[in-house]
């Protein structure tokens, strides 16, 4: 098994289990309903949506997986793989996830996203300009706005900054 196999296997299972964790913990937790709709349609769709992403990679890796036997590549080569990096990048990603989303409950939905996507696009893309991390970012937080507040309707809890 290569790495970038060993990536995508365990980028599934991260996927998937938090998009199952999320379901049980609607199930299990202490939601209220809305008053126009139940609070938890949202984070449910995005649940399914992580469900619905797990078994995308899943597929797609069997699809590939299958296509190489096919294809009588030859044997899969035996080299070790470095488990260490795949095991701190998956940490980090989780780390990162909780610390988002302990800065939406404390600070506000559109302030943490947009430090959030800002550090994303530091990270991600190092050779990126100053004009990118200057728009990019703050043009998410307003689609994130526009998508919660107007589209939906929703009412943000009011947070420490606004």
């Amino acid at each position: 098994m290569n790495h970038t196999l060993v990536k995508e296997l365990l980028a599934a299972v991260v996927v998937l289990s938090l998009g199952i964790a999320g379901l049980i913990h609607i199930q299990l937790g202490a939601w209220r309903p809305a008053p126009l709709v139940p609070s938890y349609i949202m984070p449910q769709t995005a649940y399914y949506f992580l469900i619905a992403s797990g078994v995308w990679i899943l597929g797609a890796i069997g699809i590939f997986t299958a296509r190489k036997r096919l294809a009588n590549l030859g044997t899969p080569n035996a080299e070790q793989h470095d488990l260490v990096a795949v095991g701190m990048s998956v940490s980090v990603m989780l780390i990162g996830a909780v610390f988002y989303f302990l800065s939406v409950l404390n600070i506000g939905l559109v302030v943490s996203t947009v430090v959030f996507n800002a550090i994303l696009v530091a990270v991600l893309a190092p050779n990126a300009s100053l004009k990118t991390l200057a728009t990019v970012p703050p043009l998410v937080g307003i689609v994130v706005w526009l998508l919660f507040v107007k589209l939906i309707g929703m009412t943000l809890p009011t947070p420490l900054l606004f």
